[in-house]
């Protein structure tokens, strides 16, 4: 099924988008999964932020004021879009910190279970691997046909013991765009007293997010990827309930509504917010409030259809590529697309695709596919160049 074309109203419609964000007119933006392009108005905001700190200096009477309400809107604008309390919504860095958040805060002991799955990020794998190493937990990981999403129900299901404390997964899958089912896995943990904590770096931004119901009791997420913020923002989600087993292990400024000088004793700050460690950078902050503002304007019902639709689309016209084996499920609804191209291998192609102005990236070893993300403001045209492209490498 060949690529179909935008319509003429929502050719106008992109071209308003489009002119917000440069970049993408730059070569079709096909790696919003590693960094999405940045909104006009993030930048513009950023940059007024630092050029008031050059002129003005960095601390002044008003400076901490603004600094706290800065990140009580971005808070606030989190908790909006992800769908929850804002008191459940902490502010971090990149997803690895709140993966590490939940990881060490939680009570594991020697012969503790963790569940995982085989085709998450390092920034789940390597965390996990140092909590073995540190405290003799079990990590054991599930499986099930990767194009049956829906088997990994069944999968952990089988796979939780009596010593099963925590599942760790993906809500979307880095390496073929699945979409786990993670309320029904969270009911089958929750059964068995365990917890849930989820790597959101795919899903955030590209697939509909309840958090309210989704049944995650942590939920760690990017800024810069689909969610369009600069690099330095993200957020960890800690359900109220959840909060109480987790306990702030690495700490400072912001983790505390108060400190006794006289011993080594603090009172946690309210919520979510015991999570967080230090200021961060104004300017990172202001450009992903900014962005998030923004994307509200577009629409996040219109995004995420978009994005599920340009998928879908691709990958139907991908897999008609005689001899290309698509990994991305059938019927799956993110906005990832991964395949391998007979005889090239995935540096390679991906290296052919650049030389083509075609921004993908490809996945290392033991995956090794070209990964194709791509976000609401992609053209139809864009994608069919790149089909066009895939077809000329698989008959080159």
């Amino acid at each position: 099924m060949p690529m179909s074309s935008d319509r003429p109203e929502e050719l106008a419609l992109l071209a308003a988008i489009r002119e917000e964000i440069p970049a993408v007119s730059v070569a079709p933006y096909l790696n919003c999964g590693t960094a999405g392009p940045l909104p006009r108005r993030a930048v513009d905001a950023m940059q007024s932020k630092l050029a008031e700190e050059l002129n003005l200096g960095r601390i002044r009477p008003t400076v901490m004021e603004t600094f706290h309400t800065l990140r009580e809107e971005l808070r606030q604008t989190l908790a909006r879009r992800l769908h929850c309390d804002e008191g459940e919504v902490a502010l971090t860095g990149r997803t690895t910190d709140g993966m590490n958040i939940a990881l060490w805060g939680l009570s594991l002991l020697p012969g503790d279970e963790v569940l995982t799955t085989r085709h998450e990020h390092n920034g789940l794998l390597v965390p996990l691997a140092a909590l073995a190493r540190a405290r003799g937990v079990a990590v054991r990981y599930v499986d099930w046909p990767q194009e049956r999403p829906d088997l990994a129900i069944e999968a952990f299901e089988r796979a939780i013991t009596s010593r099963t404390r925590l599942l760790a997964f993906s809500h979307v899958l880095w390496t073929n765009g699945a979409v786990l089912p993670v309320r029904e896995i969270a009911e089958r943990a929750h059964a068995a007293a365990a917890l849930v904590l989820i790597d959101g770096a795919q899903s955030a931004g590209a697939v509909p997010l309840d958090l309210s119901t989704l049944g995650a009791d942590f939920y760690s997420l990017p800024g810069q990827k689909w969610l369009m913020g600069p690099e330095g923002t993200g957020a960890l989600y800690a359900a109220r309930d959840a909060q109480a087993l987790c306990h702030p292990t690495f700490t400072g400024y912001l983790s505390t509504a108060g400190v006794d000088p006289n011993a080594a004793n603090f009172l946690p700050s309210a919520g979510a917010r015991r999570y967080e460690v230090g200021s961060g950078l104004p300017a990172a902050l202001v450009g992903q409030l900014e962005s998030l503002r923004w994307q509200e304007t577009v629409g996040e019902d219109w995004a995420l259809g978009r994005i599920a639709a340009l998928a879908h689309e691709l990958r139907e016209a991908v897999v008609e590529i005689p001899g290309i084996d698509v990994l991305s499920p059938e019927g799956q609804a993110s906005g990832i697309v991964s395949f391998r191209i007979p005889g090239i291998s995935a540096p390679d192609a991906a290296k052919r695709l650049h030389e083509r102005g075609l921004l993908v990236r490809f996945l290392p070893e033991p995956h090794a596919a070209v990964r194709v993300s791509a976000g609401f403001y992609v053209l139809r045209e864009e994608l069919a160049r790149l089909v066009d492209a895939v077809r000329e490498l698989a008959d080159g």
